[in-house]
Formats: C-alpha cells, structure tokens, sequence
C-alpha cells in the first residue's frame, strides 16, 4: 500500500511538473510586453495638471476620464476609462502610446491593463464590484510624458 500511494505522488507531482511550465510562459508572455518595450519608456514621473481650472491641451489628453454605470442584477458596476478629456483623446502610435492603466476601487486595484505600443488607444472596460467603495480611481501611464492619475468619488 505505501509503494501504490508513493506512486499516486509521484504521478501527480509529474503533473503539476508539465502544467507549471505552460502556466509559467503564458504569464512570462504576459510580462514580456513591458519588458520588451521597456526602452521605449521615457518618463516615469508622477504628472499633475497645474492649474486645475484651466488645464492645458497636453494635460487634457493624458488625464484619465472615468465613467461609471449603474450596477446589474449580478452586483457588477461597469468602468470605462478613456486617456484624455473634453473630445482630446490620447494618440496611439509605435513611439508615443499609453502603456498601462490601472483602475482603484478606494485604493484597491481591481484592474489592470498593459499595452503594446501603437496596437490599442488608451481605453478599458471592467465590470467589478465595489462592495461600497467610496472613490474610483484610474492611473495611466504614457510612454514620453509620466503617470497620470484622476479619482471620482461615487
């Protein structure tokens, strides 16, 4: 009975020896994006609009906008964030792009988003729930100009 049960452990740590490998490279091949492009990242400064009553064109356009829906049945709210405000949408090309963008339910990420350069605009869709968080919060990094942050509160 010991030599069957040495076996069964045996068979089934061969098995999580054979799935560990493919597990491993889908989540290299995930991380490889930004490793690749990682040259391409200038700036990793936090950014702030100066003067939030009259926010230039380039702070516009890094700024992330964030539109909440109404909760569904299932208890799972909808949250759009776009990379730039007021009709100013973020460019998307091979050497200035948005490489990243997060989303926080009260300082809880609940989202995360990486991107190659040039093959998406700025944009991301979640459905989470928010279990009565009080603020949302996107964070959003372009590749030249730095890191750019908004929070609502809901």
């Amino acid at each position: 009975m010991k030599r069957r049960d040495a076996l069964k452990r045996l068979a089934a740590l061969g098995l999580l020896a054979t799935a560990a490998p493919s597990f491993a490279k889908e989540n290299e091949k995930f991380c490889d994006v930004y490793t690749k492009y990682r040259p391409q990242i200038k700036n990793r400064n936090w950014m702030k609009i100066k003067d939030p009553k009259h926010p230039t064109k380039g702070e516009l356009k890094h700024t992330p906008d964030i539109k909440i829906d109404e909760t569904n049945t299932k208890g799972f709210t909808k949250i759009e964030v776009t990379l730039g405000k007021n009709g100013i949408i973020h460019p998307s090309s091979k050497e200035h792009y948005i490489d990243f963008i997060e989303v926080y339910a009260d300082n809880e990420l609940v989202g995360k988003t990486v991107f190659e350069p040039g093959e998406a605009m700025g944009y991301i869709s979640y459905n989470v729930k928010l279990n009565g968080s009080k603020t949302i919060k996107a964070v959003a990094g372009c590749n030249i100009h730095g890191i750019w942050e908004n929070k609502i509160s809901i």
